[in-house]
């Protein structure tokens, strides 16, 4: 059972919120806290899956209370309702929370974010490691993009569509805004993907408040191989997000597969800022082959894995969440016959990567696989894609 605490300092919200939850309560163990004093005498006592605190509270509000939250229970997931009229405020949590919501909000939506919140050990079953990913609500940026985006938005005559692709470039960055534009907080009538749209929603001045918050926009410091990875992981995204494109011209949710195709590999990115003693094993060869095993035996789950649970944990649309967690997947044991954007970005990255077989270990299975999606003749032609003189 998923064990759930509500903080809120006014009396009948907790018991609106009591009525709300009683139905649930053969699936949920749902606590409630008059304030941040009775929260911090329960959150001392034990853990919680998922724990939603009101923003504003007197004495210690709820950006302090999760920050206590996160010190003591990292593998909790942190939920924090604000005011749409409080939207700095709102941005401010962001630095501590996984996901903002709006206040007031339908009781529907709330338990849809609760459950998939509660949900997310499903994704990484290890307390340990979502234990090391729950501290963080953004990865780190190379210093040198963040003096670009700090400098434009110096700006007087800041331009927002320079702004946009300044964000863009940074696959950490990018993740991070969207899943704040996308958070129940803003209540939009669809899912953003494209960066540009998301800036011209959230404004210039909420940006600048975003990138002021040192927890959300983190430089790598000194470590000149992480700055290196992150421009060879954005290059490589971008080469698969364009040959992803070719492959499925015809998908039904473009903007997911340009979303889902551009973070693919976040999880490596994750591996190598949070988990370097990892990393250095996996990339030095002491951890053997590079496989999903070896990530598993190492880690204790795959990048595709990490880097779905960071998206689903910071809110992000779930269908790039599926692309993501997916592209790395075996091959399935019965054929399929339609192409969906999670077997393009799969395609894409292993002709980019060169492997061969494409997605799989056995070249009859793999040829029969993609002979079923009938796409085996085109595969001559995309492999030569990734390749600049074969693009001119």
């Amino acid at each position: 059972m998923k064990h759930i605490l509500f903080v809120d300092d006014e009396a009948n919200i907790l018991a609106g919120l009591r009525r709300m939850f009683h139905a649930e309560r053969d699936t949920w163990d749902v606590s409630f806290a008059e304030g941040s004093l009775e929260a911090m005498s329960l959150i001392s006592a034990r853990s919680y899956d998922v724990v939603i605190s009101d923003m504003r509270m007197p004495g210690m509000d709820g950006a302090e209370l999760l920050t206590h939250v996160r010190e003591m229970h990292p593998e909790s997931v942190r939920l924090i309702l604000s005011g749409q009229t409080d939207r700095a405020a709102a941005l401010r949590a962001a630095s501590v929370a996984h996901q903002v919501l709006n206040k007031p909000i339908e009781a529907d939506a709330l338990k849809k974010a609760i459950a998939r919140a509660a949900n997310l050990d499903d994704r990484l079953s290890q307390v340990r490691l979502r234990s090391v990913l729950g501290r963080h609500n953004a990865l780190p940026s190379p210093s040198t993009t963040l003096k670009r985006l700090n400098g434009e938005l110096a700006d007087v005559d800041c331009d927002l569509g320079r702004v946009a692709a300044i964000i863009e470039a940074d696959l950490s960055i990018t993740a991070k805004v969207l899943g704040l534009v996308n958070s129940a907080f803003f209540a939009l009538p669809r899912e953003i993907y494209s960066v540009k749209d998301a800036v011209v929603y959230l404004g210039i001045e909420h940006v600048r408040a975003l990138a002021a918050t040192a927890d959300l926009f983190r430089a790598f410091g000194g470590n000149e191989d992480l700055t290196r990875l992150a421009a060879r992981l954005h290059s490589h995204s971008y080469e698969v997000l364009r040959l992803a494109q070719v492959i499925n011209p015809d998908t039904e949710k473009p903007a997911a597969l340009y979303l889902g195709a551009l973070l693919h590999d976040l999880g490596l990115l994750a591996i190598a800022a949070l988990l370097p003693d990892a990393w250095s094993m996996l990339t030095h060869g002491d951890g053997g082959d590079w496989t999903n095993e070896a990530e598993r035996a190492l880690i204790g789950a795959t990048h595709s894995e990490i880097g779905a649970y960071l998206l689903a944990l910071w809110g992000l649309p779930f269908e790039a969440i599926e692309i993501v967690g997916s592209h790395h997947d075996e091959l399935p044991i019965v054929s399929t016959t339609s192409l969906t954007d999670v077997e393009a970005v799969r395609i894409a990255d292993a002709i980019v990567c060169g492997f061969e077989p494409l997605v799989g270990h056995d070249p009859e299975r793999d040829r029969a696989y993609l002979n079923s999606l009938r796409i085996g003749e085109q595969i001559v032609e995309w492999r030569r894609y990734p390749d600049p003189a074969a693009r001119a």
